[in-house]
């Protein structure tokens, strides 16, 4: 028997959602140019750094670790829960299986980062969010209490964990262990940017075994900021925001504060001791503990900025609706110009945020033009038509 299914349409849209969303893809594209525009991973393995991330350098870098790095993919993975329970709790209200239409989302979302990961760029995100969120529907019944408390579970348990490790690292840093000798000769980032598109190709599936054991190491840690975004769309907050503004305020003060000190330490790590094995491991704790302090302080303080100035919700609303379409959208575009034009460890650090912003700038303006016509992005589109199994109007 064919299922009424159908998407979320314009007017059941949480803008406020949308526009945050939008504003964590700025964040996203400023934390990893620092690896389309270089050999950033690379360098760390083979413990040489390109003159690009040194000296003046440096300090735009820190300072991208310290305010960017870990709390806008932390952002991104809060909305994603928070988008689930939205998605479960509208498509329960129709005939059907919700727990198979949302399966076949993710299964698309998957196919969308796969294909991301082999023919684009190896940094992709949205295999871990796929995989993780297919586990995300077991708590979708529990009572709220319990999936925040499993979430701060995990997130403690991630901290101590790596507070115990870098404890080891420190006091064995002085011992004698012999030289670290990194096999092979890195990934050879510098020959496919100067080879063709194969060669990128070659070069995103060499890395890809290492990407997927790193991600995952960081699926608890995605998990649990599914978790704390299921838990405010189980508390109903995003429907009542006008009458929250004192919890915003606490819950953006107390991340902030919390997690700047953290992310400080991090971000030194990150910029100038991940040689040391104790500085490498300490960095971690911008994904266990100040990543997600700041993500939430972040989201928090840019509802209350969007309360007071109402055009900016309406300024990033149409980049965050289209979320899909512009993340992929960015690696198309920091490919062609960091490869196709023989940019690759050329440019600046120092340059980076101004390279952002007029890419960010340009997908505001793209996303405005389509969606005055068109009700999805073009990916957007693709993913819900795989997903409902029927192709669907996408103009207004």
């Amino acid at each position: 028997m064919q299922q009424n299914y159908t998407p979320v349409q314009s007017p059941e849209r949480v803008f406020e959602l949308d526009a945050v969303r939008g504003f964590a893809l700025f964040g996203i594209l400023m934390m990893n140019i620092m690896s389309f525009a270089g050999p950033q991973v690379e360098g760390q393995l083979t413990m040489q750094t390109s003159d690009i991330y040194t000296g003046s350098n440096a300090i735009v870098i820190f300072l991208i670790n310290v305010l960017v790095t870990s709390n806008f993919y932390t952002m991104f993975s809060f909305l994603f829960g928070l988008g689930f329970y939205i998605f479960l709790s509208r498509a329960e209200k129709k005939p059907g299986s919700t727990y198979l239409l949302f399966t076949r989302r993710m299964v698309v979302l998957l196919c969308f980062g796969i294909a991301h990961a082999v023919f684009i760029w190896y940094g992709d995100i949205l295999t871990v969010y796929a995989i993780t969120g297919l586990l995300l529907m077991f708590f979708y019944r529990f009572k709220p209490a319990v999936n925040l408390i499993v979430a701060i579970i995990l997130l403690l348990l991630g901290t101590v964990f790596v507070l115990l490790l870098t404890l080891l690292m420190y006091s064995v840093r002085n011992m004698d262990m012999g030289e670290f000798i990194v096999p092979g000769n890195g990934f050879g980032m510098m020959s496919a940017a100067e080879g063709s598109y194969m060669d990128i190709v070659n070069l995103n599936i060499s890395v890809l075994s290492m990407m997927i054991t790193s991600n995952v190491v960081m699926v608890p840690f995605v998990l649990a900021m599914f978790l704390i975004g299921l838990y405010v769309g189980q508390k109903g907050y995003f429907e009542r925001l006008a009458s929250i503004g004192g919890l915003l305020w606490k819950v953006a003060l107390v991340g902030i504060i919390a997690g700047l000190p953290i992310k400080f330490l991090t971000g030194y790590a990150m910029t100038y001791g991940m040689e040391d094995p104790m500085w490498s491991i300490a960095s971690m704790l911008a994904y266990t503990i100040g990543g997600p302090l700041m993500s939430l302080g972040y989201v928090a303080l840019l509802l209350l900025i969007m309360r007071r100035f109402r055009g900016l919700t309406g300024l990033l609303q149409p980049v965050g609706q289209m979320a899909l379409t512009n993340y992929i959208g960015q690696s198309i575009v920091m490919i062609t110009l960091f490869f196709g034009f023989d940019l690759f460890n050329t440019i600046d650090a120092v340059w980076f945020p101004a390279i952002v912003l007029g890419t960010f700038i340009v997908q505001i303006v793209l996303s405005h033009l389509w969606m005055k016509q068109f009700r999805f992005g073009p990916l957007e589109w693709i993913w819900r038509t795989l997903t409902y199994g029927r192709i669907l109007g996408i103009k207004k």
